[in-house]
C-alpha cells in the first residue's frame, strides 16, 4: 500500500502557520494538478492530487524530498525495489517564465544511503506538465526492461527489451521512431545506468544531466530504461495580465545583465569559464591531477579555452523558456574524434582536462559527448578516473590490473576507453564503478587520495576559495556545488574567495535561495533575476501572496527536511562535514595562491556559525527539537526522536 502524508486543507486558500510566519497559498495556476505513483513489481499506476503536497511544500524538489523522508525505510539499501525514484517539476516550469524547463529527481544517494537529488533542464519537465502531470514517483522493480509512455493522461508501461544496451542518444531515437512523432520527449539511462555504475546519470533531451546520487544506477536497478513523456495540455494561469508583466519585468532584468549577450554568442564556458584570464583558472574550482593542485599554466589554459573552443563552436542553444541559450552546440567535422552535439561546461574541463592533465581538446570534447550517450555522470566518472591515474603514478596500479592502459597525466585516449569500461564494469572498470574511495578499498591502498565528500566523488577544488568548499562539504546532496556554494560573485563586503569571513551567513542565505529555485524550476544559469522577481511570477500565476521571508523560510525548512532524512538514513553527524584529508595536509602547489590550504580550527569555526544559524547541536551537527518546531517540522522531530537521532 502507499503511504502518504497529507494536508487536511483539500480546496480554496490554504492558510498555515509554522515558526510564526503565516503563508497564504493556493495550488491553483499553472500546476498540472495530478502526480503519477508507478509500482514496477505490481505493474500498477495510481493518480493522486497535486494539491495534497503542494499546500504544504508547493512543487518540484521539497515535495520530491518529502516523499522520499515520508515514505522510504531508512534500513534498506539504494537498490531495494520498495525505494523511490521521484521526478518533479516546478511550478514555473512550462510557463513563459524565463528559463522555466528544471526538473528535480530525488533518491537514495547510492555512495552513501543518504539524500539523493539532481536537477536537470531541457524540454522533459514542461512535456511532463502538458501530459498531465507535475510528478512522477517510481517504485518497485520490473522483471524485465521497460519505459513508461506518458501522453496526454495516458500512462502506458512498455516493453524495453530492444531498449537495453542503447545509448541514451539511440534510445531517444528508438522511441520517437516507434511511435512517429518527433516532439516526443525522453529521459533515460544508458549502458552505465543499466549496470549500476554509481557514477550513473540520467539524461534528458541527449544532453542534460541529472548527475550526481547515483540516480542513473536506481533507475537501472528498477529495470526502468526510460519515461518518454507527450503531451498537448494547457497550464491555467490565476492572473495572466500580472504574469506578463512579471514576465517583461525579468526579461529586461536578464537582457541588462553585463555578460548575456557574450553568453548567447559564445556558450557560459565561452563568455565566463572559457577565458583565457579567467580567475576561475587561479582560484581551484579547477583541480589539477586528482587534487594534487588548484592551479593549471596558462600554456595548458592556451590549449582548451575560448579562442581554440570557438573553431568548434557552431552557434548556441537554449533549453525550454530560456533567453539566454548558454549551451554551445559543438562539432568536430573529421578524425577519430569526429563527433557533435550540445554543451561544454567549467566541469567539463575539470573532468576530462584539468583532472588527468590532458589538454587535447578535442578528445575532451569526444569525452563529454561520450559519457552524455554512456549516461555517466562527468563530475563522479571523472573523479574515478583521475583516481586511477594517480595510483599508476603511484604504482598502485601497474599495466596489469589497468588491461594494458598506460595511465600517464595527459593519456586522453586511456580516459576515454575507461569511460566505455566503467560503463559495462569491464576490467578495469570493474573496479572503478563503484567511485574512487570504494576503488582504494577494493585495492586496499589509495584512499588518501581519493577525493571525496561523504562517499561520493567529487570533481571541485576546495582549499582556495572557502565559501565554493564549504557549501560543497556541508550540501546535504554530498559534494555537489550547485546545491548553494558561494562563487566569488556571491561574496559580502568584498572578502578575497581565500577568507572564512562571512562564508557561513553566506552560505545560509544562498542554501535557502537555491531551495526555492528548485521549487519554482527555474535555471541557475538565467542571471539577472531576483527575489522579487520569481515571487511576483509565482503569485500571479498562483493567486497565492507569499513575502521574501516567507519563501526562504520554504527553502529553510527543505534543508531541513534533507539533513534529517541524511541523519535516518546514513547517520551523517558532525564528523562527516569535513573534506578528505588531502585539503588539509596538502598545500596547493603553485600559482598565485601557492601554499593555500585549510585550516582545522577556522573549518571548525565556521561548522559552529553554520550548526548555530540552523539551530543545530554544535558538538554533534544533529537537530534539535525546539530548531525544527521553530521551522514548523516537528512531524519531522518526532521522528528523528523516535530513531535517537534528535538532540533536545
Amino acid at each position: 500500500m502507499w503511504r502518504r502524508s497529507v494536508s487536511t486543507v483539500r480546496k480554496g486558500l490554504c492558510v498555515w502557520s509554522a515558526g510564526g510566519i503565516k503563508m497564504n497559498f493556493r495550488c491553483e495556476g499553472a500546476y498540472a494538478g495530478k502526480i503519477l505513483r508507478v509500482d514496477l513489481s505490481s505493474g500498477r499506476t495510481e493518480e493522486i492530487m497535486t494539491r495534497d503536497y503542494a499546500e504544504r511544500w508547493i512543487g518540484g524538489r521539497p515535495v520530491n524530498t518529502w516523499f522520499c523522508f515520508d515514505e522510504m525505510d531508512p534500513g534498506a539499501a539504494w537498490d531495494d525495489s520498495e525505494n523511490l525514484l521521484c521526478f518533479g517539476t516546478g511550478v514555473l516550469t512550462g510557463t513563459l517564465a524565463p528559463g522555466s524547463c528544471r526538473v528535480s529527481v530525488e533518491c537514495k544517494n547510492v555512495f552513501n544511503g543518504g539524500m539523493g537529488s539532481s536537477n536537470v533542464g531541457g524540454f522533459w519537465g514542461p512535456e511532463l506538465k502538458y501530459a498531465g502531470y507535475d510528478h512522477v514517483i517510481v517504485k518497485g522493480r520490473s522483471e524485465k526492461p521497460v519505459f513508461l509512455w506518458i501522453h496526454d493522461g495516458h500512462v502506458e508501461i512498455a516493453d524495453a527489451s530492444g531498449l537495453w544496451g542503447c545509448t541514451t542518444w539511440e534510445t531517444e531515437r528508438r522511441i520517437r521512431s516507434m511511435y512517429h512523432d518527433e516532439r516526443i520527449r525522453v529521459t533515460s539511462i544508458g549502458p552505465a545506468g543499466e549496470h549500476l555504475v554509481k557514477s550513473a546519470c540520467i539524461i534528458n533531451d541527449r544532453a542534460g544531466a541529472a548527475g550526481g546520487s547515483g540516480c542513473g544506477a536506481v533507475m537501472g536497478s528498477k529495470n526502468l530504461k526510460a519515461i518518454a513523456v507527450r503531451g498537448t495540455g494547457k497550464l491555467d494561469i490565476a492572473d495572466p495580465a500580472r504574469f506578463m508583466a512579471a514576465v517583461d519585468v525579468t526579461i529586461r532584468n536578464v537582457n541588462n545583465w553585463k555578460f548575456v549577450k557574450e553568453i548567447r554568442e559564445k556558450g557560459y564556458y565561452g563568455a565566463l569559464g572559457g577565458l583565457l584570464d579567467s580567475k576561475g583558472w587561479e582560484e581551484g574550482y579547477r583541480p589539477v591531477r586528482n587534487g594534487q593542485d588548484e592551479y593549471w599554466g596558462k600554456d595548458k589554459v592556451a590549449r582548451i579555452c575560448e579562442n581554440v573552443i570557438k573553431e568548434y563552436r557552431a552557434g548556441t542553444v537554449a533549453c525550454f523558456g530560456c533567453p539566454t541559450a548558454c549551451k554551445p552546440w559543438t562539432r568536430i567535422s573529421s578524425g577519430k574524434y569526429e563527433i557533435e552535439g550540445e554543451g561544454w561546461w567549467n566541469n567539463s574541463s575539470n573532468a576530462f582536462c584539468t583532472k588527468i592533465d590532458n589538454t587535447d581538446l578535442e578528445a575532451a570534447m569526444y569525452a563529454h559527448h561520450l559519457t552524455n550517450q554512456l549516461g555517466l555522470d562527468m563530475d563522479n566518472a571523472a573523479q574515478a578516473v583521475s583516481w586511477a591515474y594517480e595510483a599508476y603514478e603511484k604504482g598502485y596500479l601497474t599495466p596489469k590490473d589497468t588491461d594494458g592502459l598506460e595511465l600517464n597525466w595527459g593519456n586522453a585516449d586511456a580516459m576515454i576507453t575507461l569511460f566505455h569500461k566503467m560503463a559495462v564494469r569491464e576490467g578495469i572498470g570493474e573496479l572503478l564503478a563503484d567511485g574512487s574511495l570504494k576503488a582504494a578499498e577494493k585495492l586496499g591502498k589509495g584512499s588518501e587520495f581519493a577525493i571525496h565528500v561523504k562517499g561520493q566523488d567529487s570533481l571541485d577544488g576546495v582549499r582556495i576559495n572557502k565559501g565554493w568548499g564549504f557549501g560543497i562539504v556541508v550540501s546535504p546532496v554530498s559534494g555537489r556545488h550547485l546545491r548553494g556554494s558561494l562563487g566569488g560573485f556571491w561574496l559580502t563586503k568584498g572578502d578575497s574567495v581565500s577568507s572564512y569571513e562571512n562564508v557561513p551567513q553566506d552560505l545560509f542565505f544562498s542554501q535557502k535561495k537555491k531551495a526555492i529555485q528548485d521549487t519554482l524550476g527555474t535555471c541557475s544559469y538565467v542571471y539577472g533575476q531576483t527575489l522579487h522577481d520569481w515571487i511576483e511570477m509565482f503569485e500571479s500565476i498562483t493567486g497565492s501572496e507569499f513575502s521574501q521571508e516567507e519563501f526562504l523560510f520554504k527553502g529553510l525548512q527543505t534543508h531541513n527536511v534533507e539533513k534529517a532524512f541524511n541523519t535516518l538514513h546514513a547517520g551523517f553527524d558532525r564528523s562527516d562535514d569535513y573534506p578528505c584529508d588531502r585539503y588539509f595536509n596538502e598545500p596547493v602547489a603553485s600559482g598565485p595562491y601557492k601554499g593555500e590550504l585549510l585550516d582545522h580550527q577556522k573549518w571548525n569555526m565556521m561548522l559552529d556559525e553554520y550548526y548555530g544559524l540552523h539551530g543545530w547541536d554544535k558538538e554533534s551537527g544533529l537537530q534539535s527539537y525546539e530548531g525544527l518546531r521553530a521551522v514548523g517540522l516537528t512531524d519531522v522531530a518526532d521522528k528523528l526522536l523516535e530513531a535517537g537521532k534528535l538532540r533536545r
